[in-house]
């Protein structure tokens, strides 16, 4: 007979369908939907809208957040969210520096819940400094939890340059934390980490996903640039590559063929950022018509 195992757990196939049939009852109940076990249209969209709110890696196409009055209302935001076709937001919670007090968000947490509750995933993000460890988790993590995000991403990139101690403390410290309150981490950073080579990258690896910051501001990488890049990152160690556009410095033809040249893998693709898609008017037509291979 068929059997399924998860740790010391061994279900035949009989049970497994037996519980399923009940969790779907489950969920078409908890939906105010007829209790049949049959997935219909409407049993298939709660279930959609359930598995969309689960933490996990970022799914579908995400924005990055730098504050909350940048996407305004809580239903503003959902509105543009539903027109664009985005699933996953992350909004920025803490910004460390390297000689004054780090600023530190939390105003987002109102909007983070009303997107999980409409069905999306939400993320924070952080720019980390070096002997700011401590803080830097401490933030993240409550950050996190507060909203019910799936996760952290960390966005580590110059002052990691030169300072190989720093990487390593900075995950020793984050990542016990993180999974102690089943967050996922992940890393964002330069596009084209060939160009940085005193860069830390090995004491990133142990990230769950990498979110490569694919800009080429100058348009001078080529048009091969967004395929080298997820190349570089998994040459890296890392494995779950999730490009990042930018929504600035490019001219709606420039946008289109950056977006035709990336051609994501994990199912899940990256903006940055909110603010500057709301400086330039033709850029959410362009996020909405972007399809995900």
């Amino acid at each position: 007979m068929t059997k399924l195992r998860a740790e010391s757990l061994e279900l035949s196939l009989g049970e497994v369908l037996y519980l399923l049939d009940r969790g779907i009852r489950d969920v078409q109940a908890s939906e105010g939907l007829a209790v049949d076990g049959i997935v219909g249209p409407n049993t298939r969209a709660a279930l959609d809208r359930l598995l969309r709110a689960l933490p996990g890696l970022p799914s579908g196409k995400g924005m990055f957040v730098r504050s909350v009055k940048h996407v305004g209302t809580i239903e503003a935001m959902l509105a543009r969210v539903e027109h664009v076709g985005l699933n996953w937001l992350a909004f920025q919670a803490i910004w460390q520096y390297a000689s004054k007090k780090s600023s530190v968000w939390s105003g987002f947490v109102a909007h983070a819940k009303a997107l999980r509750a409409a069905g999306r995933q939400c993320w924070v993000w952080g720019f980390p400094w070096p002997g700011r460890e401590r803080e830097f988790t401490e933030v993240m993590v409550s950050s996190a939890l507060a909203c019910g995000a799936g996760g952290l991403i960390v966005d580590a990139e110059a002052p990691y340059n030169d300072a190989p101690a720093a990487a390593p403390t900075l995950m020793n410290t984050l990542l016990p934390a993180a999974r102690s309150a089943g967050l996922q981490v992940g890393l964002t950073s330069y596009g084209a980490p060939w160009n940085f080579n005193r860069f830390p990258w090995a004491a990133f690896a142990g990230v769950d996903f990498v979110i490569p910051q694919i800009y080429d501001i100058d348009n001078n990488q080529g048009p091969g640039y967004p395929q080298r890049s997820i190349a570089a990152y998994r040459g890296l160690g890392f494995t779950r590559v999730i490009p990042a556009c930018p929504t600035f410095g490019k001219t709606a033809a420039q946008l289109t063929a950056l977006h035709s040249a990336v051609a994501p893998t994990h199912g899940a693709i990256a903006w940055w950022d909110w603010y500057n898609s709301t400086q330039n008017p033709f850029t959410w037509e362009h996020l909405r018509a972007f399809e995900l291979p």
